[in-house]
């Protein structure tokens, strides 16, 4: 059976107006991913969908084009440069999904077990600077807990990364929300594929208002991990204390160089002490603790 067409609508804006184009698209609720190919200035946002009418009345409001998604750019075929992201010393993550290439790839990386994450529609595959530094803090943040002694939660977790690697690095309960559908059914494929589609608890809705839920209701999280735009991870902060277990570490990260005052704010009013900044070009990655 033929699948339904897949449309794209993009536009590309400097680097001065990223932030500006990020706010406008929040607060129409759109769902977007942000990109930029080496060599060019230029950041590109993109809406992925099958209805195409949805996408042109993105167009008529925002500029930019609509065009039609070919397999080929919808999954790349594995040929050309392949990420080979080393995280620590305990994992490398690469887009290769076939047995053959990952057998080939474990066995040039002893010691590390890989992840493999193939170029999709869902935030994550951890070629992006806030993504990879998230799981590096997860890995230097796990090495300080009783492996199967603590729970992880994932807010906005897009291809399922960061709650693959939790589960690997030894959180007994590991806890995933997404609002995105497409992405969530994405998260749940790679996790079927990592071995444990059975062990994580993936749950589509709003981080915001689940987190909000999820302390009323007294459900406690050691690592929480939460990969946002500034505008949510401020909404979200006031919701993180109840949710976050005593001792509970938060890594956070989605948020630009001239929002980190913002956030930090934000946390400190909300009582979490972020004490590490991670800059990777424009990016941040924070990870702090309940004060």
């Amino acid at each position: 059976m033929e699948s339904s067409p897949l449309f794209r609508w993009s536009k590309r804006v400097a680097e001065p107006e990223v932030e500006d184009w990020e706010n406008r698209l929040i607060i129409d609720d759109v769902s977007y991913v942000i990109e930029k190919t080496v060599g060019l200035e230029r950041w590109q946002f993109s809406v992925y969908g099958e209805d195409r009418e949805a996408l042109e009345a993105l167009k008529r409001k925002f500029g930019g084009g609509v065009v039609k998604v070919r397999p080929e750019d919808w999954q790349p075929s594995a040929t050309g440069d392949m990420v080979r992201l080393r995280i620590r010393d305990r994992f490398v993550v690469v887009e290769e999904a076939e047995g053959d290439d990952l057998a080939r790839i474990t066995a040039e990386h002893p010691g590390r077990e890989v992840l493999s994450f193939p170029p999709q529609m869902a935030f994550g595959t951890g070629s992006h600077q806030t993504t990879a530094t998230c799981l590096r803090q997860l890995v230097d943040e796990s090495t300080q807990l009783t492996p199967g002694a603590w729970d992880l939660l994932d807010l906005g977790c897009g291809s399922g990364i960061l709650a693959i690697a939790g589960k690997k690095l030894g959180a007994n309960r590991v806890t995933a929300i997404e609002n995105d559908l497409l992405a969530l059914e994405v998260a749940q494929e790679n996790a079927r594929r990592h071995g444990v589609g059975d062990a994580l608890e993936y749950i589509g809705g709003d981080a915001i208002g689940w987190t909000r839920d999820a302390g009323a209701a007294g459900q406690q999280f050691d690592v929480i991990a939460a990969n946002l735009f500034s505008d949510l991870l401020v909404i979200l902060f006031p919701h993180i204390p109840a949710a976050l277990a005593p001792g509970g570490r938060v890594i956070v990260s989605g948020f630009l160089t001239t929002q980190a005052k913002a956030v930090n704010e934000a946390a400190q009013s909300a009582g979490i002490d972020l004490t590490t900044f991670i800059r990777r070009g424009k990016w941040v990655t924070a990870v702090g603790r309940h004060a």
